[in-house]
């Protein structure tokens, strides 16, 4: 993974502010180094983001700092290739409640981006209580992005605005080849990613299991 994003993230190391072991103290594992991360591979845009932000070839990643700890040092980080430079946006999220981005190395991003006003969505569904959207304004710039939880308004308006967005072939490849939650939410908002999935109340349950349940 020496040639993704993540290697433009960098945090202070710290050598005694945490004491946490992995594994099987003291004859298995080690001290959690202080920063750690997890990271996603690198993403590509499907084509009506990467026209409207101008940049073909732009990439974007999801990297979680300090994950293991879960306190105020861990982070969820959205960084954005855009022609030759890289932003860093940092993913609100709740704290304390154990919340993953990235459960498994190399995987895909676990966020998908899609065109919206005048702006981007990032529609996430993290493991722990963080699943929604999160609005990245254009240009890009460093800044803090505030999750708009599944099950507000805002949320619901967002989802609705998916649907003619989503007819563009480049995205529906991209959520219909994803992880089930992605292909859920798809299939609620633009229609059935196969021809053999037709009953809403199917793509009903879907969604249900993936985005209401706890």
């Amino acid at each position: 993974m020496k040639d993704c994003l993540c290697r433009f993230v960098h945090r202070k190391r710290h050598h005694f502010r945490h004491w946490r072991w992995s594994g099987i103290f003291p004859v298995e594992g080690g001290f959690i180094p202080d920063p750690h991360y997890l990271c996603s591979e690198d993403g590509i845009f499907p084509k009506p983001v990467n026209d409207m932000i101008s940049a073909e070839g732009s990439r974007y990643a999801i990297v979680d700092v300090n994950p293991f700890f879960d306190d105020r040092s861990s982070e969820v980080l959205l960084l954005l290739r855009w022609h030759d430079e890289v932003f860093e946006y940092s993913l609100t999220f709740p704290k304390h409640k154990d919340v993953r981005a990235i459960l498994a190395q190399p995987t895909p991003p676990p966020a998908m981006v899609f065109p919206y006003k005048t702006g981007l969505a990032v529609l996430v569904n993290f493991s722990g209580p963080a699943r929604g959207v999160y609005v990245l304004p254009l240009p890009p710039r460093n800044t803090a992005l505030q999750l708009v939880a599944f099950g507000t308004p805002e949320f619901a308006e967002i989802a609705s605005a998916f649907g003619p967005i989503a007819q563009d072939r480049s995205i529906k490849n991209q959520f219909c080849k994803a992880t089930n939650d992605f292909v859920a939410f798809y299939e609620k908002y633009a229609g059935p990613c196969t021809e053999h999935i037709k009953a809403t109340p199917e793509i009903e349950r879907r969604f249900a299991r993936f985005w209401q349940s706890n």
